[in-house]
This record gives structure tokens, C-alpha cells and sequence, in this order.
């Protein structure tokens, strides 16, 4: 009883196999792929079925390393930069600006001199300048020099009394609130081709790893369309691409790509207002990118640029460019070193990251993470701790100085007056285009197919067929002749 199910089995199994060499020899002879007929066909002499079976196999093998070369060429060639003329008489686009609070020299906002004297006196009794230039390391990051916060907050004097100031122990975002300049503090007027505007409804505050800095039409804190937008596109028949931004303190004020932050690790064209009373000039000159609609279509590894509303799941900004990229780095580190970070690389206090106290800070400057630019930009793409990998933004444009005089102008007022002048119209412009779309892929893998094989996507669907509905149908077929 036993031998006979196993004869049956052994039956069933040599069907089944002879069913599906007959499904693959009924494919290679009636499929539409060069070569396979004659493989298949055994009327031939076999001399000639091996011959087609080495030329298919040589068209395969051609077909694969052509379709390989194809892919490791395409990081390299499916983006091009080209350098173009523009039309003449386009329009001037004015480029973002920032003015960030500079404290040079000890100029403080006097509310915040203020809260310092409220604090307590020095050895000697008298105002406690170490106090104000600790504070001031934290919150203008311009004035750190390596250790100068352990040198000023991280010291205890034996011989002071519990009169004598100390830096404070945390809260240092409530205290540049509290304490700062606020818009209507530092503005005084600004002026754009010449013509006023409220700077207070156009400059928007947004705390930065420069220190805290009043935004132009910043992608990070505004968007175009929005009641802070200032139409910053200037007709050249009847306007100038200049501005001009006064204010009681000293500030640095520059121009910006649209989607960058103010950051102490670049130094983007512009001019420190340090002296009260003085007039300053600058002129600068600004080469847009512009992107083709099917550079989109590209994966930003490839196209080795991220657009600016490409934005990480983690970030805290609301756009992407490098400095913005190289902040968020920082901001890790910095958590990495001493699980805190400083609360100018986390402009809307997310819980997720504490903002550090004096501790903290001290820990930041232990590890060297309070200012790590040249360290952080040095590896960004070599892979290790230290690496951010951080891609440059596509919309990034070049802005260059091109003249800065040596003399400046007196004013009658103690006001600081900075103008920012583009005198030339743009000429020229850089297009990133595409040149491998995912249409082109296809387009090309389908020709290399063709080419070798004589495929096409009617020959895949084929295959599926010959394997799936034809063995089907041929049982049904089968069940149904049976009497």
C-alpha cells in the first residue's frame, strides 16, 4: 500500500516538473524576445540552438554592464550648473537682511546695565564689569574668546562678601527678553530705494547662534505673501537697490540669502555699525540661482542640494539651508556633550532640547562646544563624531562685496547709520538643470533593453502571462476535456 503512494507520488512530480519545462519551452518559442525562438525550437540542428543561446547570452551580459554604467554615471551626470545672461531690464530682487545686536565694547542697552548692577558689586565695590562681560558672553556669542566664560563666571573671589555680583545661574533666555533691546528700542528709521518703511513690522526678532537678530523677509521667521513681506522687487527704470537701516546701538548688519541664519561660523557681506555717530557704506553684488522644475525630481544626494521647504523631521527651523543644516549640527553635539544646549541654537525653547544653565555652559565650553564653527566645518563631510554632512541649499545664491571705502562719514546725531547699496543691475544668473529625469531613466533603460534584447514593457507583461494565466488556463483547459 505504501509503494503504491509513493509510485503516485513520484508520478505527480514528474508531471508537475514536465508541466513547467513545457511552460518554459512554450515561453522561449512563442515569446517576443530576440533569440529565444530559436533556442527553444528543436527542429533546428543543435549547433544552431547553442550559437543563439551564446548570442543571447553575450546580448544579456552587454545589455547588464551598459545598464551598470548607466547607474554609476548618474550621480555625476544628472545635474548640470550653467552660468546664463538675464534679460535687460529685469527686474532688482533685494536680497534678505539681518541686524543682529552686537554689545561691542560693552554698549549695552541701559535696562540691561541696569539688571547687571542689581546683581551686586565687584571686590572693590564698584560696578561688576566680569558679571557684564560673562552675561554678555552667553548672550552676544560675537564677543567669545575660548575660556572667557570660565574666566568671568566660573571664578569665585574668597575675599568678596555676599554683596559682591555672580553671574546668574540660568533663565538667560527670559533675561535677553526682559532685559534687551526690543524692535522699537534699537530701530530708528530704514529706508528701502530710498523710500521709508516700518522697521518694526518688517524686521522680525529670531534668536540665532549670532546673538538675537531682526529678520527682512527671512524664509526662517516670514513668508513671502505674509503682512511682514516687504516687496523687495525693485523696477531699475525708477528705483535703486539700496537700503538704509539707522539705530541707537551698535549692530552688524548684513545681506542674506533668503533661507540662511546668521551664524559666527560665516561672515556673509556686511558692515558692523560699532560707533555711534558714523555713517558706513557698503556696496555688494548678487548672482540668483535659479532651478529647473525637474531638478525636483532628483534625490537631493544626487543633486547634492536640498531645496529650502525640504526640510528634516527634526529641525526647529522652517526652512533648510547650510547654516541652518550646520545649527541644528551644533545643537546635537552640544546635547551629545552635556545633554543641555544653548538656547540661541533653539529659537522656540522646544522641550525636547533644555536650554543650558551656567553649568551647562560651562560644560559647553569644557568640551569646546560653545563656539565649535571651525571644527564643525573642517569635518562636515569626513564621517566621523564631528561630521554634520550638511548639503548646500539650492536656491543658494552668491553675494559678494565689491567695494567697502575706507572712509566714513560723520553724523550729526549719536544715531548708527548703515547703508547696504547693489549698484549694478544683474546681468547674469546661475540655472541648476536637470539633465537625467526619472523620464529619462526609463527612456534610456528601455532603449538598452531594446537594443540587446528586442524588450520592451509588453515583454514583461508576457513573461507574467506564460507563467500565470497560460499554465492556468491549460488546467482548467484539461479539467474540462475529462469525460
Amino acid at each position: 500500500m505504501g509503494g503504491t503512494e509513493n509510485a503516485k507520488g513520484q508520478v505527480l512530480r514528474k508531471k508537475r516538473g514536465f508541466g513547467f519545462v513545457t511552460n518554459i519551452k512554450d515561453y522561449c518559442t512563442n515569446c517576443t524576445l530576440a533569440g529565444f525562438a530559436y533556442i527553444a525550437n528543436s527542429r533546428l540542428h543543435f549547433m544552431e540552438r547553442i550559437f543563439w543561446l551564446i548570442c543571447v547570452f553575450m546580448s544579456s551580459l552587454g545589455c547588464y554592464q551598459l545598464i551598470m554604467g548607466y547607474q554609476r554615471s548618474f550621480p555625476t551626470r544628472a545635474v548640470s550648473i550653467v552660468y546664463e545672461s538675464l534679460p535687460p531690464f529685469s527686474k532688482w530682487k533685494f536680497p534678505a537682511v539681518s541686524v543682529c545686536e552686537l554689545a561691542y565694547r560693552g554698549n549695552l542697552f541701559p535696562k540691561f546695565e541696569e539688571y547687571i548692577t542689581s546683581l551686586g558689586v565687584d571686590v572693590t565695590g564698584d560696578y561688576p564689569y566680569d558679571v557684564e562681560t560673562g552675561v554678555s558672553i552667553l548672550l552676544f556669542p560675537a564677543l567669545y574668546n575660548e575660556n572667557g566664560l570660565k574666566g568671568k563666571c566660573g571664578t569665585v573671589h574668597k575675599n568678596c562678601t555676599d554683596a559682591c555680583a555672580k553671574c546668574p545661574s540660568d533663565n538667560y533666555r527670559q533675561i535677553l527678553t526682559w532685559y534687551g533691546a526690543n524692535c522699537s528700542d534699537l530701530f530708528v528709521e530704514c529706508k528701502l530705494s530710498h523710500e521709508p518703511f516700518d522697521c518694526c513690522r518688517h524686521f522680525l526678532p529670531l534668536l540665532t547662534p549670532f546673538g538675537r537678530c531682526y529678520m527682512l523677509n527671512s524664509l526662517l521667521n516670514n513668508e513671502p505673501g505674509s503682512k511682514h513681506w516687504l516687496p523687495n522687487e525693485l523696477d531699475p527704470a525708477h528705483q535703486k537697490a539700496v537700503i538704509n537701516v539707522i539705530t541707537r546701538l551698535d549692530v552688524q548688519i548684513s545681506v542674506i540669502n533668503a533661507e540662511d541664519i546668521p551664524h559666527t561660523a560665516f561672515f556673509p557681506p556686511g558692515i558692523p555699525l560699532i560707533t555711534e555717530g558714523l555713517s558706513k557704506y557698503m556696496q555688494f553684488n548678487q548672482v540668483a540661482m535659479k532651478n529647473d522644475p525637474d531638478v525636483k525630481d532628483i534625490d537631493p544626494k544626487i543633486r547634492s542640494c536640498f531645496f529650502p521647504e525640504e526640510i528634516p523631521a527634526d529641525s526647529l527651523y522652517k526652512s533648510y539651508s547650510f547654516s541652518v543644516c550646520i545649527t541644528e549640527c551644533i545643537r546635537r553635539l552640544q546635547m551629545k556633550a552635556c545633554n543641555c544646549t544653548s538656547f540661541l541654537y533653539n529659537p522656540n525653547a522646544d522641550p525636547r532640547y533644555p536650554d543650558c544653565d551656567l553649568e551647562g555652559f560651562l560644560c559647553l565650553e569644557k568640551t569646546r562646544m560653545i563656539k565649535p564653527d571651525s571644527r564643525v566645518l573642517v569635518n562636515n563631510n569626513k564621517g566621523n563624531n564631528a561630521s554634520c554632512g550638511c548639503l548646500p541649499s539650492c536656491n543658494d545664491g552668491d553675494i559678494t562685496t565689491i567695494y567697502e571705502p575706507l572712509l566714513f562719514v560723520r553724523n550729526p546725531n549719536k544715531y548708527y547709520n548703515g547703508t547696504l547699496d547693489m549698484p549694478f543691475l544683474p546681468t547674469d544668473q546661475y540655472r541648476r538643470q536637470s539633465l537625467r529625469t526619472p523620464l529619462d531613466v526609463v527612456v534610456s533603460m528601455g532603449g538598452m533593453l531594446g537594443l540587446f534584447l528586442g524588450a520592451s514593457i509588453l515583454s514583461a507583461i508576457e513573461f507574467v502571462y506564460y507563467f500565470t494565466v497560460r499554465p492556468l488556463s491549460n488546467m482548467l483547459g484539461a479539467r474540462a476535456a475529462r469525460p
